[in-house]
């Protein structure tokens, strides 16, 4: 692990701060550091193909166990962090991963999936194929507050993000792995962002 060098010639306080801040490991910076992503556990509403939107739903029974699979595949990451979407469904998912590791999660409403308006309880079928549809959050507006979120991250790293399928695609497609929305992730699968290196000009996305 990475220490921040401490600066012993100071106040008893400030001492204490900066042991604290060490003691954490190195700070996550978007587009620097590399970071985990995990999608909710299944709803009884994602299993029936029906838009959620910013809608608030449960995990089902397979949903939770989704949420404990992943808390055990992600339990050699040495986690520092968690950032979820407070929307049910996502917290939940966070919650119980945060509990079987210890360690503590954060609201982020930023990362609340994409508000789909009075679509929202629909089946996805009826979804209109067009970018902005009318009473429906548009595609920069979310991508924006997407990307304004991952950008305030500053907790410790490593850093696991817990969201949804359209935060998952609004990342693809800012960073330039995915311009046409066919990359995808599962209810419940892990996967890992790293951004570009002194070897490496493109981020990647692999699987954990």
């Amino acid at each position: 692990m990475t220490y921040t060098e401490i600066d012993f010639d100071c106040q008893p306080r400030q001492l204490t701060e900066l042991k604290e801040r060490a003691l954490q490991g190195p700070r996550f910076e978007y587009g620097v550091t590399p970071f985990y992503f995990l999608r909710h556990g299944e709803t009884y509403e994602s299993r029936e193909g029906i838009l959620q939107g910013q809608n608030e739903t449960e995990l089902s029974t397979v949903g939770r166990r989704m949420a404990e699979d992943a808390a055990e595949t992600v339990s050699n990451l040495s986690l520092a962090s968690i950032y979820a979407s407070p929307l049910k469904r996502a917290w939940s998912t966070a919650s119980i991963v945060s509990g079987r590791l210890g360690v503590p999660v954060h609201s982020l409403p930023g990362l609340m999936e994409r508000h789909w308006g009075s679509f929202q309880g629909t089946p996805k079928a009826e979804r209109p194929m067009v970018p902005n549809p009318e009473t429906v959050e548009t595609v920069e507006d979310f991508r924006g507050r997407v990307m304004d979120a991952m950008r305030s991250i500053s907790g410790p790293a490593p850093v696991l993000v817990v969201a949804h399928s359209g935060v998952f695609r609004a990342i693809c497609e800012s960073v330039g792995i995915s311009k046409d929305g066919r990359v995808k992730v599962a209810t419940g699968q892990v996967v890992k962002f790293e951004p570009p290196t002194a070897s490496s000009t493109a981020w990647r996305l692999s699987t954990v």
